[in-house]
């Protein structure tokens, strides 16, 4: 993290290599606790958490994300002492304690991704038998982009934007990835995507990585994109040979490395260990 100051003013801040303009200052609480945390909210309203010790706790990659994100947090909520002078005071101090952590330009021990509660849209959207996770993690990564990215990704016949129904959807994407209902690598769920994209008329092309995960994942999620991860049972993946869609990530200064997924399993918000990770399909 490096802070850049023009007129006396934060103007930007490099995150991970990448410059971020800062648009404005807000305070947050996390529900039940009376700490005050500084929210750095970006130019297109992505915003990083930075904790009253100044460090960050995390950083909402989205863009568009800030004015919706916390109106439907669970865990934060603005907060003003209704005092004049008194927030950017204690603005001033919180932003004084994170310039102190200006000498890292990399993010750890600290949630980079896209907020968790989009993906409740999501939630029953579950396995329902056989070897479809690769099916189902590969509705979850398409609804997100026509809720989030790119809204007439999917025809509305198949899917409406902002539905919690997939079966339309899911029923096209089998054809095309698991015609047969058997387990799949990412080269044939890349492909798959593909060519249901092809059956619409839709000159979009799913890639695939083979080894490994991390670098191709957190590349995209910090593109505030989500992406699909096969998990291997030989890695030690209590799922099994499985595939997930990840939309967050993090990494302790120890070195280890973590997943925020909806694990079409039922539950939208896991945290798994990136060392299961080998293998990746996303979207351009």
């Amino acid at each position: 993290m490096i802070l850049s100051k023009v007129s006396g003013k934060w103007q930007e801040i490099t995150l991970d290599g990448k410059t971020e303009r800062i648009s404005e200052f807000r305070l947050l609480k996390r529900r039940r606790e009376n700490e005050y945390y500084l929210a750095v909210i970006f130019e297109n309203e992505s915003y990083l958490i930075v904790d009253p010790h100044g460090k960050p706790v995390e950083f909402i990659t989205a863009v568009d994300a800030y004015s919706t994100s916390i109106a439907t947090s669970t865990m934060w909520q603005e907060a003003s002492i209704n005092a004049e002078g008194i927030d950017d005071e204690l603005i001033d101090k919180l932003l004084a304690k994170w310039a102190q952590q200006a000498p890292t330009t990399y993010l750890v021990d600290c949630w980079v991704g896209l907020p968790e509660q989009r993906f409740l849209t999501y939630k029953k959207w579950r396995t329902t038998s056989g070897y479809l996770c690769g099916t189902y993690a590969a509705a979850v990564l398409l609804a997100y982009y026509q809720d989030y990215c790119m809204p007439n990704l999917i025809p509305s016949d198949i899917r409406r934007k902002d539905s919690r129904d997939a079966k339309e959807l899911i029923q096209k994407l089998r054809k095309t990835i698991q015609p047969l209902g058997l387990p799949t690598v990412p080269i044939q769920v890349s492909t798959g995507i593909s060519a249901f994209f092809r059956t619409q008329q839709q000159p979009i092309y799913a890639r695939s990585t083979v080894v490994g995960s991390w670098q191709r994942a957190t590349k995209r999620i910090r593109e505030g994109k989500p992406v699909m991860i096969g998990i291997l049972r030989l890695l030690g993946s209590t799922y099994g040979n499985h595939w997930v869609t990840a939309y967050a990530y993090y990494e302790l200064a120890s070195g280890e490395r973590y997943y925020k997924v909806h694990d079409n399993w039922g539950n939208t918000n896991k945290v798994i260990p990136a060392s299961w990770g080998n293998g990746t399909v996303s979207l351009p």
